[in-house]
């Protein structure tokens, strides 16, 4: 089974969304819906509706921490019913409002304390405080994680990598250099694919990523590291079973939750 750890099929305007759904289906591509509020995941929920393979994840993305300190026990409900948290974590590159920062922060340490708590698995965002995500997942001794389109330093990388979380490779691997190397450095075992769909492929090619772009990046990324495609694939199921475990993926995998 093909599986995508990191989307946003909640983004897809509505004359895209029925071809992204048919695409999944046809392909049985297990799809990791990650959500950026409480409207998204809410979304995503409703379109998991039309598709075995949707998985509805629940997370305050860093673009919609600012102003979320007041409500945050409100969350809980959502952080408890979801099977994996995400999208979370903290960006300091993109975010132009520095009064957003320690919002930010506040959310995702809210996130954090909970998903160790409840031994969830987190799907997280870096871009720009990567530095800042490794002290805050020590902190709170998180190793079920999910590392999401990394492009930091190299030297995080390597310790990030040393503390066993996963990793997904996105599409800008058919545009970077860089990210080409970054999927070269992590071990087979703790690689995954995303596409992070639909948006990103836009930003990066001006097309709208959609849900097949996924068969194209593992097959670029079995080139990278010269490996056999089907023998790729079931590294690639390996890796997602062995992150969330063997009661989560009957769970995801039966679609019974």
């Amino acid at each position: 089974m093909i599986i995508d750890a990191h989307t946003h099929i909640d983004q897809y305007k509505e004359k895209d969304l029925e071809q992204a759904i048919e695409e999944i289906n046809q392909n049985k591509i297990l799809t990791i819906a990650n959500s950026t509020d409480v409207q998204s995941y809410l979304k995503n929920k409703e379109t998991a509706l039309k598709s075995p393979y949707v998985v509805p994840t629940f997370g305050i993305h860093p673009w919609k921490a600012k102003g979320r300190n007041k409500d945050l026990e409100r969350l809980i409900p959502y952080i408890e019913e979801t099977p994996m948290i995400g999208e979370i974590g903290l960006d300091f590159f993109w975010v132009e409002d520095k009064t957003s920062f320690e919002d930010q922060l506040n959310v995702f340490e809210f996130f954090l304390s909970k998903a160790a708590k409840l031994d969830k698995v987190v799907n997280i965002h870096t871009k720009g405080a990567e530095d800042e995500v490794l002290k805050l997942l020590d902190k709170y001794s998180l190793n079920r994680v999910i590392i999401h389109w990394y492009s930091g330093p190299k030297d995080t990388l390597l310790k990030l990598i040393n503390k066993g979380y996963y990793f997904t490779i996105s599409t800008e691997l058919f545009y970077s250099n860089i990210i080409k190397e970054i999927a070269n450095s992590i071990p087979r075992d703790k690689i995954l694919v995303e596409t992070d769909g639909p948006e990103a492929e836009e930003w990066l090619s001006g097309n709208i990523g959609m849900p097949i772009l996924i068969k194209k990046v593992v097959e670029e990324l079995a080139k990278i590291k010269g490996i056999n495609i089907s023998c790729f694939e079931e590294q690639l199921e390996y890796n997602f079973k062995n992150l969330v475990g063997k009661e989560l993926w009957e769970m995801i995998s039966t679609k019974t939750i």
